[in-house]
């Protein structure tokens, strides 16, 4: 399963990378941030899954010493690259509510400049949390259930909001007249923030059970049932970087069309 999800995360990030270069629509914040995370998901198939593969095939054989160090850079990878892309995905849903909440201002406050700011600081954030799994890996695997609901808090909560202010904007503006450039700009946001939250969806079904899983290990001991159990939800983790780049085709149609375009270009 691994194998297979690492070829799928690899393959369509890459076009996602390729489509993106060829999109002029999307602001040039948001772009950074799809990018990221497209790179993020790109790097989980060619380092993490493969890592991980080799440790479960280290136990099998009774590998130890391969063992070991495969399960240190598999943990340690993984915290990097997925802490990064949850990260870039609650970025994502606060960039979606500062653009309603910011309108005219929101091109001034959220520049180029400052998302390439906190895209750097929270790669150094990332690191250095994924380093104490050498230092205690209790503490690291309770810091990483915190992280985690936080991020899917934080995402929740501006999706919410979103909700609420497009309501609310809804009652005000029924039956009176609106500028068709007002509402052809609704419209668009309206589609942008549908995309982003498939996308948080997506996050939530696969990293909310690894966390559940994380959570009760980290407070029990070891069974068999508890085991397999987070096994199984850490394939759901690996799964999110597989599933985004067809998220991202289905609901961006810009998106779909260079994909198209960058396909057909392969075959040609």
């Amino acid at each position: 399963m691994n194998v297979f999800l690492s070829y799928i995360s690899v393959t369509g990030n890459i076009l996602i990378l390729i489509a993106l270069q060829k999109v002029s629509s999307l602001h040039s914040s948001s772009k950074l941030l799809f990018r990221c995370l497209s790179c993020t998901d790109l790097f989980v198939g060619l380092f993490s899954q493969p890592i991980f593969v080799t440790y479960l095939m280290a136990i099998v054989k009774k590998n130890w010493n391969l063992c070991a160090i495969s399960e240190n850079l598999a943990f340690i990878s993984s915290a990097l690259l997925c802490g990064e892309s949850i990260c870039t995905l609650t970025a994502v849903s606060v960039d979606r509510l500062l653009f309603l909440l910011l309108r005219l201002r929101y091109r001034q406050i959220v520049t180029l400049t400052r998302v390439r700011l906190f895209v750097i600081t929270s790669w150094f954030i990332n690191f250095a949390f994924a380093m104490t799994y050498l230092w205690g890996k209790r503490i690291f695997f309770l810091g990483s259930c915190v992280w985690l609901l936080l991020c899917l808090s934080i995402s929740s909560c501006c999706y919410l909001k979103i909700y609420v202010c497009l309501r609310r904007q809804q009652a005000q503006v029924h039956g009176s007249q609106v500028y068709p450039g007002a509402s052809l700009n609704m419209a668009r946001y309206k589609k942008s923030v549908s995309s982003a939250l498939w996308i948080h969806l997506t996050l939530v079904a696969c990293y909310l059970p690894y966390t559940i899983a994380t959570a009760l290990n980290s407070v029990r001991e070891f069974t068999p049932s508890n085991v397999v159990a987070w096994s199984i939800s850490g394939i759901l983790v690996f799964l999110n970087s597989s599933l985004n780049p067809i998220l991202y085709c289905w609901k961006i149609n810009e998106v779909r069309r260079a994909t198209k375009e960058t396909i057909t270009q392969w075959f040609r």
